[in-house]
């Protein structure tokens, strides 16, 4: 299920870029995005669409969209991944070095491009995730930063604000440090947590279909069911929080404009998003394609069957 997900594949992730600190060839964010994308297969119960990338053009690495078939209602993220690069003892040093990418051919940088893109689209979000090796975030709690992981989440306009502002050496080198971005990171799981459970009875549960499980509800009360990934709506409140908490941290609470505040989502869903899920269930060629990862979470808020797509 997703939450377990959130809260083992980053450990996950720590050791295996500390790892590739030994060899003479380190693992890229390319080949973490990969294993990310292969991991959430598996972790969403049959309730995740996943299509291929073909060139970047958005600013964006992977595309989020959470549907809900039931009420029609829509959310999607865009989100770019880095990693970051350091092997000195002073892990505030270390750095996200490829924060000031541009995008394509032009001199646009990719954090304005994954931003403009997100304002322009109804009920988008961008979201950047940072990927730390298991040796950066020693470091970083021996010294008492606790909030550090091989996976983090952190609200991309706050990520470009500081983009932006590096003008100049000095600031180019402290803006994509790990140093300065580490207050506005937040874990994988402020997603994908607490885990959304359909209530089903057990005598209901068919091993072939579906993954059955225990957990709880807001009120912390037991629920079994069926796993589903979070619904629109919840993850909408959910990136509100994170942004929330990034802007708190960064002190820019007062200076973001309203455009970069938190879409309502949208109560219809894209035409080209229905067709992803209508082309699971009857296979067939599209000729459009693709720019990044696009991963569709499909969910039901008020009743649902408990079958996958």
């Amino acid at each position: 299920m997703l939450c377990q997900f959130a809260n083992t594949f980053p450990g996950f992730v720590s050791k295996f870029l500390a790892k590739g600190h030994t060899l003479k060839r380190r693992f890229r964010e390319e080949t973490v995005t990969d294993l990310l994308m292969g991991s959430l297969i598996t972790a969403a119960g049959g309730r995740l669409v996943v299509e291929f990338p073909n060139e970047p053009v958005t600013g964006a690495d992977m595309e989020w969209n959470f549907v809900d078939l039931r009420s029609r209602v829509f959310f999607r993220i865009l989100l770019q991944a880095k990693q970051a690069y350091g092997g000195g003892d002073l892990w505030s040093r270390h750095a996200y070095r490829e924060l000031y990418h541009a995008s394509g051919t032009g001199s646009k940088l990719q954090a304005v491009t994954l931003c403009d893109t997100a304002r322009t689209t109804p009920a988008t979000y961008p979201l950047y995730i940072f990927y730390n090796a298991e040796t950066t975030i020693a470091l970083a709690r021996s010294k008492g930063v606790r909030n550090l992981a091989g996976v983090n989440l952190a609200d991309g306009y706050e990520v470009e604000r500081l983009v932006l502002a590096a003008k100049g050496r000095t600031l180019r080198t402290r803006n994509r440090s790990v140093g300065t971005i580490w207050p506005l990171l937040e874990p994988l799981s402020s997603l994908f947590c607490p885990p959304s459970v359909y209530p089903m009875p057990p005598m209901s549960y068919s091993g072939d279909t579906m993954s059955f499980v225990i957990s709880r509800d807001e009120d912390g009360r037991p629920v079994a069911g069926t796993p589903l990934p979070p619904d629109p709506i919840t993850v909408r409140e959910r990136i509100v929080s994170i942004a929330e908490a990034s802007r708190n941290q960064s002190g820019s609470r007062q200076t973001v404009s309203k455009v970069s505040r938190v879409p309502e989502v949208s109560h219809s869903i894209p035409e080209d998003i229905q067709e992803v899920i209508e082309r699971r269930r009857i296979p067939y060629s599209s000729s459009q394609p693709l720019d990044r990862w696009r991963l569709t979470f499909v969910s039901a808020r008020h009743s649902d069957d408990g079958d996958a797509i």
